[in-house]
C-alpha cells in the first residue's frame, strides 16, 4: 500500500511524457526541415564561388599559355635561339616578359638543355625544373599547376630564417618555332607565374567586398592570402589535417557553417592534370543566415513551450481519472494474496476498463480455488510416477554407458591405424615428388648443358679456323698497299715522260687507268675493313663459346651479352625474310669483373633473347624492340634487365615459367628447357631471377647477380 500513494505522481509524470514526446519529434522534424535547407542553400553560395575561382584559375592558365604560344612561334626568336644569341633573348624575350606582363620568370633553352636566357629565381628550383623536363618532352604547347619552395632569391631576410616556404607556380611549356609554324623546333621557351596576393585580389574585385581568399599547400601551409593575416585560426589548428587534408587528397571539398560568427568557409582543392596541387580557402560573410537561423529557434521554442504547458493539464486529468479505481483493486488484491478467495471484488458495477478488471479479479478468484483443488490431486500422482520413471532411466544410463565406452575404445584404435598408414603415405609421396623434381633438373640441365656446350666446340673450331687464313690476308694488305702506290707512282712517272705516245695513252683509256688510279686505294681501305671486321667476330665467338674457361674467374658480362647479341644477329636484321627488324638499345651502366662461369653466363643471355626475340616475331608491330640494362645495385649485386615490347605472357601461365618442359612455342620449335636451365644456373651463382609481364606491353626479365660470389661446380 505503501507505492500506492506514489501511483498519482507517477500516473501524471507518464501521461506528460507520452503527450509530450510526439511535439519534441514534431519540433525536431520542424527543426530538421527548416535549418538544413538554408545550411544546402550557404553550400550552393560556396559552391558558387569555388567554380568561379577555377575559372579565373583556368583563364589564367590559358592566357599564360597563349602568351607563351605568342612569344614562342616568333621566327626572329628561333634564328636567335639557333645562332645562341643570348643578348637579343633576355633583352627582347626574358625582360620583355617580366617587365611588360605579370610573367614572374622567363627561360629559354636550346634542344641540348644550355640556358640561352633567364629573368626570375622560381625556375631554378629543382622540382620545378624536374616538371619542366617531363613536359619539354610532350613536344608541344602545354601548361600546369606546381607547388613548390620559394626560391632562396625571392624570400625576404626575415623569411629566410624561418625555413623554406612554399608557393604555387602557374607554368607554360611552348617549343619554339618559325612564326608559320615550320621547320624542328630549336629550342623551348618557359614562362611562370606565381600565385601571390596581388593575383587573388585581381580575382576579388569580380567576387564580393567582404569575401576572403586563402591558399594552403597539400601539407596544411599558409602560402598566400588576399589579406595580410597568414595565420591558422583555432579551428584549423585543431581539425585541419584530420578533418580537411584527406578528402583533398581525395579531391573532395570540405564546408565549414558557423552560424554563430556569421562566417561560412569552403576548402576546395585546386586541381592539375586530375591531381590536387594546392588547396583554396574561401570566406564569406552570410549576415541573413544568422537572422532567419535565430528566428527560426525563437519560433520552435515558442510552440515548445506552449505545448508543454498543455501536457501538464491534460496529464493531471488523467492521473485523477485513473488512480482512485486502482488503489480499490490493489486492496482487494492483498486480501486475495492473503487467502480470500469469497469476498466480492469492489467496482465490478463500474463501467470501462476499471469495472471489466474488477469482473476479471472475481472470475480470477473462482478458478483460482477449483485450479487449487485439483492441482494438489494431481501433484500427488505425478510424485508416484516421477520415481519409477528416475529408478528406471537409472538402469538404462548405465547400460548405454559402459556400450559407449567400447565403441570409444574401437574407434580410437582405427583412428591411431589410419593416422600411421596417413603418415606413412605422405613420407613416401614427399620422398617421390623430390626424386622426380631432381630427375626433372637432372634432365634438363643435361640436355641444354649438352646443347650449348655442341654449339661451343663448333663455334670454337669455326673461329679457329677461319682465324689463320684471315689473319694472312690482315697481315699482307699493308704490303699490297704499299707496293700499289709505288707501281702507281712508277705508272706515273712513265706517263710524265712517254704520255704523249698515242699506243701508250690508248692503252690507258682501254684499261681506265685513271679509274683505277682513285679506285684501287678505296678497294684496298675496303678490304682491310672488312678483314678487321671478320677479326672483330672471331673474337666475339671465342669470347662466346669460352671453352678455355671451366673455371669460376671475373668476366666482363658487357663482352658476353655483345657476343651473344652477335650470334643472332642474323635474327635481329631480317628485312631480307620480308620481316620487321628488331632494334637493339643497350643501356650499359658501369659494371666491374664478376665472379662467374661465363660459357653459363652467355648461356643464359642466349636463352633469354632467343625468347624475346621469339616474341617479338609472333606480333605485327612495326617499332619492335629489345632493352638491354645494366647497373650496380647495392650490397654488391650486380643486375641486368632484358625487356621487349612484344605480346606478353598471360597471367595464368606466368607461375609455370620456371617449370622443365613448359612452352608456349609450336611443336618442335621450343624444349621449354630455356628458363629452367637459366634459373638453375643462376641458382649456383646465387643469383635470382624475375620475370614482369603485363599482357599487350612486353616482358622484362631481371637477373640478380653477387659481384663475388662462391658456387658449386657446374658441369661443362
Amino acid at each position: 500500500m505503501e507505492r500506492l500513494h506514489h501511483l498519482q505522481p507517477k500516473i501524471l509524470v507518464f501521461t506528460f511524457g507520452a503527450s509530450l514526446v510526439p511535439v519534441i519529434f514534431l519540433v525536431g522534424a520542424a527543426w530538421q526541415f527548416g535549418h538544413q535547407p538554408l545550411k544546402d542553400l550557404e553550400k550552393v553560395r560556396l559552391n558558387d564561388q569555388v567554380q568561379a575561382f577555377r575559372g579565373y584559375t583556368a583563364a589564367s592558365e590559358k592566357g599564360l599559355q597563349d602568351l607563351a604560344a605568342g612569344y614562342a612561334f616568333w621566327t626572329d626568336l628561333y634564328d636567335a635561339v639557333q645562332q645562341r644569341n643570348r643578348a637579343w633573348i633576355t633583352k627582347e624575350v626574358s625582360d620583355q616578359l617580366v617587365f611588360s606582363t605579370d610573367v614572374d620568370a622567363v627561360k629559354v633553352t636550346n634542344q641540348a638543355g644550355d640556358v640561352l636566357g633567364s629573368r626570375g629565381a622560381e625556375l631554378e628550383l629543382p622540382a620545378v625544373q624536374e616538371r619542366i623536363s617531363r613536359l619539354v618532352k610532350i613536344g608541344k604547347t602545354t601548361q600546369d599547376l606546381i607547388q613548390t619552395d620559394v626560391a632562396p632569391q625571392a624570400q625576404s631576410n626575415s623569411a629566410a630564417k624561418l625555413g623554406p616556404q612554399r608557393q604555387v607556380l602557374m607554368l607554360s611549356v611552348a617549343p619554339i618555332y618559325k612564326s608559320d609554324g615550320k621547320g624542328a623546333s630549336p629550342g623551348t621557351l618557359i614562362v611562370g607565374q606565381v600565385l601571390d596576393a596581388a593575383w587573388l585580389q585581381k580575382f576579388l574585385t569580380y567576387s564580393q567586398p567582404t569575401t576572403k581568399l586563402k591558399i594552403f599547400s597539400l601539407q596544411g601551409q599558409p602560402v598566400v592570402a588576399s589579406h595580410s593575416d597568414l595565420k591558422l585560426d583555432v579551428w584549423e589548428a585543431n581539425h585541419f589535417s584530420t578533418e580537411v587534408l584527406p578528402k583533398i587528397r581525395q579531391g573532395q571539398s570540405v564546408y565549414r557553417i558557423e552560424p554563430q560568427s556569421g562566417l561560412n568557409t569552403v576548402y576546395a582543392p585546386l586541381m592539375s592534370s586530375n591531381r590536387p596541387v594546392a588547396i583554396a580557402k574561401i570566406q564569406i560573410v552570410s549576415g541573413y543566415f544568422s537572422q532567419a537561423l535565430t528566428a527560426l529557434s525563437q519560433l520552435l521554442w515558442g510552440g515548445l513551450g506552449l505545448a508543454t504547458l498543455l501536457s501538464i493539464a491534460i496529464a493531471h486529468f488523467l492521473a485523477k481519472q485513473i488512480s482512485q479505481p486502482i488503489k480499490q483493486l490493489a486492496e482487494r488484491s492483498q486480501t486475495l494474496a492473503a487467502g480470500d478467495l469469497s469476498s466480492p471484488i469492489p467496482g465490478m458495477t463500474a463501467g470501462g476498463e476499471i469495472g471489466q478488471l474488477a469482473c476479471s479479479y472475481q472470475e480470477m478468484a473462482g478458478s483460482l480455488k477449483t485450479l487449487i483443488n485439483d492441482l494438489e490431486h494431481r501433484v500427488a500422482e505425478r510424485t508416484e510416477e516421477l520415481e519409477l520413471a528416475r529408478q528406471t532411466l537409472e538402469e538404462r544410463v548405465q547400460e548405454r554407458t559402459e556400450e559407449v565406452r567400447q565403441q570409444h575404445q574401437q574407434l580410437q584404435q582405427a583412428h591411431d591405424e589410419l593416422q600411421r598408414l596417413n603418415t606413412e603415405v605422405t613420407a613416401k609421396a614427399e620422398q617421390l615428388s623430390i626424386a622426380l623434381r631432381n630427375l626433372q633438373k637432372a634432365q634438363a640441365q643435361l640436355i641444354q648443358t649438352e646443347k650449348m656446350s655442341s654449339l661451343g666446340q663448333l663455334v670454337a673450331g669455326v673461329a679457329h679456323e677461319i682465324n689463320n687464313p684471315i689473319n694472312f690476308i690482315y697481315g699482307n694488305l699493308p704490303y699490297i698497299s704499299r707496293y700499289s702506290r709505288d707501281l702507281l707512282d712508277l705508272v706515273q712517272q712513265y706517263t710524265q715522260r712517254y704520255g704523249h705516245d698515242p699506243e701508250i695513252q690508248q692503252r690507258k683509256d682501254a684499261i681506265e687507268f685513271n679509274f683505277i688510279t682513285t679506285d684501287l686505294p678505296k678497294i684496298l681501305t675496303s678490304m682491310e675493313t672488312g678483314a678487321d671486321r671478320i677479326r672483330q667476330i672471331i673474337l666475339s665467338l671465342r669470347n662466346f663459346s669460352r671453352l678455355d674457361e671451366a673455371e669460376m674467374k671475373p668476366a666482363n658480362l658487357h663482352e658476353g651479352i655483345d657476343s651473344t647479341l652477335l650470334i643472332l644477329q642474323h635474327r635481329l636484321n631480317e628485312e631480307a625474310h620480308n620481316l620487321d627488324s628488331i632494334q637493339v638499345i643497350k643501356q650499359y651502366g658501369p659494371l666491374p669483373p664478376v665472379e662467374c662461369y661465363p660459357r653459363q653466363l652467355n648461356q643464359v643471355f642466349m636463352n633469354l633473347l632467343s625468347n624475346a626475340i621469339d616474341a617479338l616475331e609472333s606480333c605485327s608491330r612495326p617499332d619492335k624492340q629489345i632493352v638491354i640494362q645494366t647497373q650496380m645495385c647495392p650490397d654488391n649485386q650486380v643486375q641486368v634487365s632484358i625487356r621487349d615490347n612484344g605480346p606478353g605472357i598471360p597471367s595464368e601461365i606466368q607461375e609455370k615459367l620456371f617449370d622443365p618442359f613448359f612452352t608456349t612455342k609450336p611443336v618442335g620449335k621450343g624444349t621449354g628447357l630455356g628458363l629452367t636451365v637459366a634459373y638453375q644456373i643462376l641458382e649456383r651463382h646465387q643469383g635470382q631471377i624475375h620475370v614482369i609481364s603485363t599482357p599487350g606491353a612486353g616482358t622484362e626479365v631481371t637477373i640478380d647477380l653477387p659481384q663475388a660470389a662462391t658456387s658449386l661446380p657446374i658441369a661443362v
